[in-house]
């Protein structure tokens, strides 16, 4: 039991924060996730006579406060596809998910000051450094990650990231996911879709994530 502890003792401080965020992501979606998964299939049924400014409201409202609420993120953003066809699914998506972005970046930074006591002022400076040397690529490369896309705008803000560095990534990524499930759910396809949604989405982070790194200025 000492050794256990003893180990626990050493894991660096920053991971904790993390599997802290991550928990307080994934405890509220596995409690509440399925009946709101569930809720929102009444709600897209036609037989429901929803209208459609409601519906395109309500789903703007659950993407963009996505960071703080167990939404099921690819979900809405296919009904987005589904009820609005792909421009307008795309830019309900968007405009949504650029908000969580901005609240999730916000929210971090606010608790930057908590965060600095909590794991520490040498620690603290190693996540900047790490953020100042890969910020952009992660955030690009984790848009089309559930859990890891809200948990990267709040460590953004942790860790005092440039609003004018953290903006590109996200709105590219943000473009890339809202762009992909849109499509998909503009040819009319819902929950079956989801996983090559996923995969498609995953590949068009990877290619701007490799655009990044090309466009990326060469250090002597």
């Amino acid at each position: 039991m000492r050794r256990v502890f003893a180990f626990l003792g050493r894991v660096p401080k920053t991971v904790w924060l993390l599997l802290g965020v991550g928990a307080a992501i994934l405890v509220p979606f596995a409690l509440f996730g399925g009946p709101i998964e569930a809720w929102f299939g009444r709600l897209a049924d036609p037989a429901a006579g929803t209208a459609r400014r409601v519906m395109g409201g309500v789903l703007f409202g659950l993407l963009a406060f996505d960071v703080v609420l167990p939404v099921p993120s690819s979900l809405a953003s296919t009904l987005c596809g589904v009820l609005f066809g792909l421009w307008g699914g795309f830019w309900i998506s968007f405009g949504a998910m650029t908000v969580s972005a901005a609240l999730g970046y916000a929210l971090g930074w606010l608790c930057s000051g908590w965060a600095r006591r909590a794991i520490g002022e040498r620690e603290d400076a190693l996540l900047r450094d790490f953020l100042r040397r890969y910020g952009t690529p992660v955030l690009i490369a984790l848009r089309t990650v559930p859990v890891l896309a809200e948990a990267s705008t709040l460590f953004a803000g942790i860790g005092r990231m440039a609003p004018l560095r953290a903006a590109p990534p996200l709105l590219l990524g943000n473009a890339a996911v809202s762009l992909i499930y849109a499509w998909v759910g503009a040819l009319g396809h819902s929950a079956d879709a989801m996983v090559p949604a996923f995969l498609g989405s995953l590949a068009l982070s990877g290619l701007l994530l490799l655009g990044a790194r090309l466009l990326r200025p060469r250090r002597g």
